[in-house]
């Protein structure tokens, strides 16, 4: 090999060389950055030792710690209202009783109406508003007391959790939109029935809003929680029945694959006072 053929074959090895290097320097910076991303995104809860990261045994059934999301490591921005959120494992009737994801939430303290701060209190098994009298229960996040139970958006913001490879909890990526994870402040769209056979109900303002009603307090009871899959559900009818105790509504609801759900919901002004559930038994798909 000629001298020209040594300089051209150096060449080539040097260039290989530095392709190599930069390519392993830029997979390193990758991987120290996918590694930062997962550790910011681990739910830092405040203690008086400073942040720590969480585990689920850390936390046992019908408790809660304050966390910040997104976690910046500034005091300043980590203490502000919008990015203040409430881990709670729930209480061993509602499934807190779990070693896994299923048994923790993760809500905004943040209400729906006024902007005033709303702390669990496990003695209810809910959060509540001091400000207004709102009551949201604590599996969903739903409203089921006080102004807030009545307005569209009436459930709390809240953050999907999952366990990491080292056991710790963190937050999967959300979208701050109405009918996702929610808007920090102003509320989440937890359940939407459909209503195909009524469509003119959107221009029956009154209808509509005691319809809203129902599904907000109705649609949140922990029985009914329990056998919905993917929050779907589908009014097929109403009515008015006249009793010696009262007026009741009668709403016949179909959510997924159960047997139509009959609920009885005592009206007062408009306003849902209490309700009766029936026929709440699930029908599985013949094999």
């Amino acid at each position: 090999m000629n001298v020209r053929g040594i300089i051209i074959v150096l060449s080539v090895l040097a260039t290989v060389s530095t392709i190599a290097i930069v390519y392993l320097a830029l997979e390193n910076n990758i991987a120290k950055q996918n590694q930062a991303e997962e550790l910011q995104a681990r739910v830092h809860v405040f203690t008086p030792n400073g942040t720590q990261y969480v585990r689920i045994s850390d936390l046992v059934p019908d408790s809660h710690e304050p966390f910040a999301y997104p976690f910046t490591g500034n005091s300043t921005f980590d203490s502000e209202a919008s990015r203040e959120w409430q881990l709670l494992r729930l209480p061993k009737d509602l499934g807190g009783d779990k070693d896994d994801i299923s048994s923790f939430r993760a809500y905004s303290v943040l209400d729906i109406y006024l902007g005033c701060l709303v702390p669990y209190v496990p003695r209810y098994e809910k959060l509540v508003d001091p400000c207004n009298g709102d009551t949201f229960e604590s599996v969903n996040g739903i409203a089921v007391t006080g102004l807030a139970a009545y307005q569209r958006y009436n459930a709390l913001p809240n953050l999907d959790l999952a366990v990491d490879d080292e056991g710790y909890i963190y937050v999967k990526p959300p979208t701050f939109e109405f009918d996702k994870n929610g808007v920090i402040g102003a509320g989440r769209d937890a359940f939407h029935c459909t209503d195909p056979t009524q469509t003119n109900l959107q221009f029956d303002i009154k209808r509509l809003t005691t319809r809203q009603q129902i599904e907000s307090i109705v649609l949140s009871d922990p029985r009914i929680q329990k056998i919905i899959v993917n929050n779907s559900c589908e009014f097929m009818s109403d009515g008015i029945l006249y009793t010696e105790n009262g007026t009741y509504r009668t709403i016949n609801i179909n959510l997924n694959n159960t047997k139509e759900l009959s609920a009885a919901v005592v009206l007062q002004n408009n306003s849902v006072n209490s309700y009766e559930l029936t026929n709440l038994t699930r029908t599985y798909p013949a094999k």
